[in-house]
């Protein structure tokens, strides 16, 4: 059995609370969000970073995501309380990976939630500064106890297909 080639990639190194390697932020933008996480981190003691990137160097968006968590090793180390929230601009792919201190509050569920109905319709707008900012706050009022109603998909319902269906069964 063949080995795969190990993928060589090189991370890079934190620069504060928002990483933007990728220059899609304008520097207020950044700074805005920066002071919101820092002080976010000073009255919570949760580490939260985004970092947005060109490209994911053909590693997997769960790889690279998890490798650059522990290399930068986001959170309390006694508390295992950090999240990162991964941009990948070329790559079109975004991760959260969430410290085992914040899944409790911050469940695949959640993040899954913040993903389909802030992030993927902020960013296919190209807004990502909004997609960004509204996951971040939304992230932030869940680890601060608050109750943040997510919106589900409506499922349209057909009757003309309950109809044949019911009339296939009886046949």
């Amino acid at each position: 059995m063949w080995a795969e080639p190990a993928i060589a990639t090189n991370y890079p190194s934190p620069t504060g609370f928002v990483n933007d390697f990728a220059n899609i932020l304008t520097d207020d933008q950044k700074n805005e969000l920066e002071a919101n996480l820092s002080n976010f981190e000073k009255q919570t003691s949760n580490e939260i970073s985004v970092v947005i990137i060109k490209s994911l160097e053909g590693d997997t968006v769960e790889n690279y995501t998890v490798k650059l968590f522990e290399q930068w090793k986001i959170g309390k180390k006694n508390k295992d309380n950090g999240l990162l929230f991964l941009i990948s601009i070329d790559d079109r792919k975004y991760r959260f990976e969430v410290g085992y201190g914040l899944e409790p509050v911050l469940t695949d569920a959640k993040t899954g939630d913040i993903g389909r109905n802030i992030v993927t319709p902020a960013f296919k707008n190209g807004n990502y500064y909004q997609g960004i900012k509204d996951s971040v706050d939304t992230m932030e009022k869940l680890l601060s106890g608050q109750d943040v109603p997510m919106s589900k998909p409506s499922i349209k319902f057909d009757e003309g297909v309950l109809y044949f269906v019911i009339f296939l069964l009886f046949f």
